[in-house]
Formats: structure tokens, sequence, C-alpha cells
């Protein structure tokens, strides 16, 4: 357990040093999404990524797995399906159950979309060692189990 300091300093916090890389993060891969014309947020993104390496799961898979409410993630999925990006089908068992797959054009499209988010992320590490990469990535998969098993 960490000693607390007697003064705390929201400047130097790991909760807000996180959050203000992650809002950074997001806001670059949107800026750079636009500027090339590619038709969906950062956020989209979060959930098309998951659908094309988990090709087929039921929505709710989804929901669960990205952190978000059913309401939120039905909305987004609409939203993409709309976009004729993905499309939903009814579960084998369960017909209520809505099952997720990329279209044939949402697969195309990420095939630069994910160009534009590893461009990204790749300046956005740049000056800084691999190993550094591989410590900040471990501490931060600890960080996030504590806080999911609080």
């Amino acid at each position: 357990m960490r000693h607390s300091k007697t003064t705390y300093s929201f400047e130097e916090s790991l909760g807000h040093l996180t959050s203000q890389a992650s809002r950074m993060i997001l806001k670059r891969i949107n800026q750079e999404l636009s500027r090339r014309g590619l038709p969906i947020t950062s956020d989209q993104f979060s959930t098309l990524v998951y659908v094309w390496n988990q090709n087929g799961q039921p929505q709710y898979t989804l929901a669960e797995s990205l952190n978000k409410d059913k309401t939120t993630m039905t909305r987004m999925l609409a939203g993409l399906e709309s976009s004729g990006l993905i499309v939903r089908l009814p579960g084998n068992t369960d017909a209520r159950e809505k099952n997720v797959f990329l279209t044939d054009r949402g697969n195309q499209m990420m095939q630069d979309v994910t160009q534009v988010v590893q461009e990204v992320l790749e300046n956005a590490m740049s000056g800084i060692d691999e190993s550094e990469i591989e410590m900040c990535k471990n501490v931060l998969r600890k960080f996030y189990g504590n806080l999911c098993s609080l």
C-alpha cells in the first residue's frame, strides 16, 4: 500500500495523466480520420476493431468488452449499421439476440482506418524506448485490473 502524501497534486495523479493522454490520443485520431475523409470516430473505431477481430459476436458481448451500457452500444451499432459498415443478424439460438458482423464495406474501410490509428499511435510513442512502452502497458494493465476488482 502506498503512503499518501499530505498534499494532492492533480497534475501528477495517475488518473489525470492517463485521462489526458487518452483524450489527446482520441482527439488526434478523430482529427486524422476527418482529415482523410474516413467517416467514423475513434469511438466507432474501437467498436469496429472488436467486431473485426471477433466477427459474429453477440451485441451484449461487445457492450461488456468495451465497457459500454446496452443503450449506448445499441445506438452506436445502429449508426454503424446505417452507414453500411456492420450488419446485425439474429442469433442461432435466440432470435432476440443480435450477432454483429462487419460488411465488406466495413472490412475494406478498416484497412485504411487501422493504418491511420497506427500512425497516430506511432507518433505519440516517438522518442520513447520500447522497454518503456512495455513497462507502461504492464502498469496500465495492473492499474485497470485493480479498478476492475474493486
